[in-house]
């Protein structure tokens, strides 16, 4: 996955290289634009408007996506050729960065045949290219090599040097992730010297990436030596420019060559370095993945435990990226289940024809008191198999719903999940927005209770339960997330009894955990380390949550019932739909105590 992510960050930074100048005036531009919207009739105009906002918000893709919908909203049912070619491919772009790449192929094909109708060979070079490279993020490499090559052919006729070298840089990944190492090697060497020869802003960054890729190319050829020295340079080019997923990328490569070398010390600090710099950019896909090359290397060398620790944090990241291939797995289950069902039908058939043909021989050379006697047997015979036949047919058609069940149950908390995550990631993106006020620290307080929502349904899929949760595993996930999202150094101490809840009180469960333990991680602090308990435990037919720090506790008069703080609130709500009793006290820091029956619990 980080290499696919490599060539699009090459894709993509050509792309948006006419928007970076106008980076800190984008704010006051998308105003300056809505402000023209409400003020023209003219469609073409409003359509231009639209594509323009959409291209300033690159990056957000929620709100690049809304913005071109708008505009296909404008241009529905008119012949506007151009106009309507640049709202698909817009459209694709949006879809690309919301990680959409079946629509986005889909809408970038929309584009391409706008652009042959009118006979237009740039525009449908760089929908080539555009194609290709959403095929090589789907491992579709065939068809990415035919697109991407098409696009080189006519940008080398065309003579336009500069998009030749873009389109041999990606058809040189595509190659190099396709397996065709020699060919990836000849196409970036072609780029590095067909780059000198350039006369323009873009030299350095084609520089950084070609080498970058090129040294890659060689660490699979054990030209290690060679490959050290141009992923050096290639973090060097890009870490001047900021690219930071690009720079972990090469560097954990880098990493991993010293450890094949025997340099263990140095690639273990390497990788150390590039986990830092993921974690400090929000890279997830880089988290997960160096954190599976530490783990590993960890367990090489015996430190067990700290392989441990970096196998849960790579597990945690790579959930949300697994859900596409167990769709596709799925699907591909369905339809080998259905050819094994005719492959079935087809046999049952054989057989009854032989078994028919030899009751007719036997029946031609009996006599006639035979041939009745067979004839009333053949007919029990049949009514037997048709018996039979009709018991199994029930039980398949039982089977099947039943397992059609389960997979729309497990699908349809995988849909919940992804839901609630698109719904958390849009109160982020909107936080950012207002980042300093104080609407930001609501949407973020939203967004954390929309998170313990989403993991109850992500725990339901990847655990097949239907109507239970594990509690230790859930509410475990769901105190690690808090403490990593506050950016906290805690002591943290979890004593977490082993039952199952019913999924209906695990998630006003859920929401009061993240609303206390939000409290103290917001504002128990203090000259010591700040230590926070959280037990579950079962006594006496109750169930039992407490929520301690060590902070200087609550102030003296105050009743969360009464407070008109939204948490408190919410929280004094769902105790009573839990038909539970919450009590408060300060020993030594805030304690909090929720006490509720247990005949909910499934042990």
């Amino acid at each position: 996955m980080r290499q696919i992510l490599v060539l699009l960050c090459v894709y993509l930074f050509f792309l948006q290289l006419p928007l970076e100048a106008q980076e800190e005036v984008k704010k006051k531009e998308v105003d300056s634009l809505r402000n023209l919207l409400s003020s023209t009739k003219n469609d073409s105009i409003r359509i231009r408007l639209f594509l323009k906002i959409s291209s300033l918000h690159r990056g957000e893709p929620v709100e690049a996506l809304n913005a071109c919908r708008n505009a296909l909203n404008i241009a529905r049912g008119k012949e506007l050729g151009l106009l309507e070619g640049l709202i698909w491919e817009n459209i694709s772009l949006a879809y690309r960065d919301l990680g959409n790449y079946s629509e986005a192929i889909e809408s970038s094909f929309r584009a391409l045949r706008i652009y042959d109708e009118l006979n237009l060979p740039e525009k449908t070079a760089s929908l080539e290219l555009q194609i290709g490279s959403h095929f090589t993020a789907e491992n579709n490499y065939p068809k990415a090599i035919t697109y991407i090559s098409q696009a080189l052919n006519t940008f080398q006729q065309r003579k336009d040097t500069a998009n030749v070298v873009l389109a041999m840089i990606n058809l040189g990944e595509t190659y190099r992730l396709a397996g065709n190492a020699d060919s990836a090697a000849i196409l970036f060497q072609e780029c590095l010297e067909l780059n000198q020869k350039l006369d323009n802003d873009n030299i350095e960054i084609v520089k950084g990436y070609a080498r970058g890729n090129l040294g890659m190319v060689y660490a699979t050829q054990n030209k290690e030596e060679e490959a050290i020295e141009l992923l050096k340079s290639a973090m060097e080019i890009l870490g001047e420019m900021g690219d930071y997923y690009s720079t972990s990328v090469y560097q954990s490569e880098l990493a991993q060559i010293y450890i094949r070398q025997g340099q263990k010390a140095r690639g273990e600090g390497l990788l150390h370095d590039a986990l830092q710099t993921a974690e400090r950019e929000k890279l997830k896909e880089q988290i997960r993945d160096i954190s599976k090359d530490l783990s590993l290397f960890y367990e090489q060398t015996g430190r067990y435990q700290d392989a441990l620790e970096l196998r849960k944090q790579y597990e945690v990241y790579h959930d949300s990226l697994v859900n596409i291939e167990n769709v596709r797995k799925t699907e591909q289950l369905e339809s080998q289940y259905w050819l094994d069902r005719k492959d079935a039908d087809i046999r049952i058939l054989e057989v009854e024809n032989q078994s028919k043909r030899r009751t007719v021989i036997i029946l031609s050379f009996g006599a006639a008191v035979l041939l009745i006697l067979l004839s009333i047997l053949y007919r029990l015979q049949i009514l037997r198999k048709r018996a039979y036949k009709k018991v199994a047919e029930q039980k398949d058609i039982i089977e099947k719903r039943e397992k059609e069940k389960a997979l729309l149950l497990k699908e349809l908390n995988h849909r919940v999940k992804n839901n609630l995550q698109m719904v958390s990631s849009m109160f982020s993106l909107q936080a950012a927005q207002f980042k300093g006020e104080p609407a930001a620290d609501a949407l973020v307080a939203s967004r954390r209770r929309i998170d313990a929502l989403m993991l109850i349904h992500q725990k339901l899929y990847r655990e097949d339960v239907d109507t239970h949760i594990r509690l230790a595993d859930y509410i475990k996930e769901l105190v690690d997330n808090l403490v990593y999202g506050f950016g906290k150094e805690v002591d943290l101490h979890l004593d977490l009894s082993t039952a199952k809840l019913y999924i209906d009180l695990a998630i006003p469960l859920g929401i009061i955990i993240n609303e206390l333990l939000t409290n103290s991680l917001k504002y128990a602090s203090g000259e010591s380390k700040l230590r926070i308990d959280v037990a579950l435990k079962e006594e006496n037919d109750k169930l039992r949550l407490i929520i301690a720090d060590n902070g200087p506790g609550i102030p003296e008069g105050f009743d969360f019932r009464k407070s008109r703080s939204l948490g408190m609130k919410l929280v004094h709500s769902l105790i009573r739909q839990l038909q539970g009793e919450l009590t408060q006290t300060n020993d030594h820091g805030c304690r909090w105590e929720l006490s509720m029956s247990s005949d909910k619990l499934q042990n």
